[in-house]
């Protein structure tokens, strides 16, 4: 009986002790620190590029339309042809208008007779003053009549109103078209090359009027052209949310053509306080907002919540929630949590 009590006692003090050292073994597991690298944040004073793409167009591109609707009765140039200033493009058959204008002209000289009688019979006092005055407007009425008939047949042919190019013809002869409605797509080559891109509302504000922008083309793509911002849009564009940007190029002899597609870096002038960390701080985020773990008291970690200006290959820019100087773990970070101990490696 003894020797049984003796081996129960002796099964529970090793029981006791396994457990001691198993809890043991688990506290040190519990206390293990995490290794980790850190860096500190930089401040740094900068402008950061915006990068952006654009389509190239001519300064001044307009539809050029006839002023009254009528029947096309030639149409002289096709698309991609160079024109002259005062070069005829296409022409109205002018049959109905320059009816129209000799109409007029028969109701001025009508009008006219009209006035020298009233005028001679008001002398005479033969008719009333009210008479005369109704047959002055009247007069007044037909040299307007006549002047409105004139500058419809004037605008009833489409002339170059610049030396340019035409892009795209929209009619055709024979066709029958409407007041305003546009035959041509017309750039003129007078003006400079432009190209439009667009922005984001983070990057608009820091745009200047005359900021310089390198310019490269798929169909160029060994050169770099230089550009400086010339217009700055004050609202965003309903569908896209962003805004538009346009940039004149520097003169050149390259030949271009509108419609080529531009990659575009803006350089701007205005510099911005920024911090600056290792782009593998960032714990989780998006393009605006993420998180990163600083260090404190040595061991231990805190999370921290940063506004975001951009993210490169390298660097994390942050605009906000950081302070110069800090220690920010960038080694390690998948190990950390919030109540971590960490120890810092060399």
């Amino acid at each position: 009986m003894k020797n049984i009590i003796k081996t129960l006692s002796a099964i529970i003090i090793i029981a006791l002790i396994f457990n001691a050292c198993k809890e043991q073994v688990a506290e040190e597991k519990i206390t293990e620190k995490v290794k980790v690298r850190t860096t500190k944040v930089i401040e740094k004073k900068m402008s950061i590029p915006v990068h952006c793409s654009g389509k190239l167009s001519s300064k001044e591109e307009s539809k050029l339309s006839f002023k009254t609707g009528g029947i096309i009765s030639g149409i002289f140039v096709d698309e991609g042809q160079k024109v002259k200033k005062g070069q005829v493009l296409a022409k109205l058959n002018l049959s109905e208008i320059q009816a129209q204008v000799n109409q007029a002209r028969l109701g001025l000289d009508k009008a006219e007779r009209d006035f020298r009688r009233a005028n001679n019979l008001y002398n005479d006092s033969v008719v009333t003053l009210e008479q005369l005055q109704n047959v002055t407007t009247a007069l007044d009425i037909a040299k307007s009549n006549v002047e409105i008939a004139e500058f419809n047949l004037q605008f009833s042919t489409i002339k170059a109103p610049s030396n340019g190019k035409i892009l795209k013809r929209v009619a055709e002869k024979n066709e029958i078209v409407g007041p305003g409605s546009p035959v041509f797509l017309f750039a003129s080559t007078d003006n400079d090359w432009v190209v439009r891109v667009n922005v984001t509302d983070k990057d608009i504000f820091s745009l200047r009027l005359n900021d310089k922008a390198e310019v490269k083309f798929d169909a160029y793509p060994d050169k770099i052209f230089t550009a400086t911002v010339t217009e700055i849009g004050n609202s965003a564009d309903p569908y896209t949310g962003t805004y538009e940007v346009e940039l004149t190029l520097k003169s050149t002899n390259t030949k271009f053509a509108s419609g080529l597609i531009a990659s575009v870096d803006i350089y701007p002038s205005k510099k911005e306080k920024f911090m600056i960390i290792s782009v593998n701080a960032l714990i989780e985020g998006n393009e605006t907002e993420g998180y990163i773990y600083q260090v404190i008291n040595k061991n231990k970690v805190k999370k921290l919540k940063v506004k975001i200006h951009k993210i490169s290959d390298k660097d994390l820019i942050i605009k906000s929630g950081v302070e110069s100087g800090a220690e920010i773990i960038i080694e390690g970070v998948s190990y950390v949590n919030g109540t971590s101990e960490i120890s810092v490696q060399e």
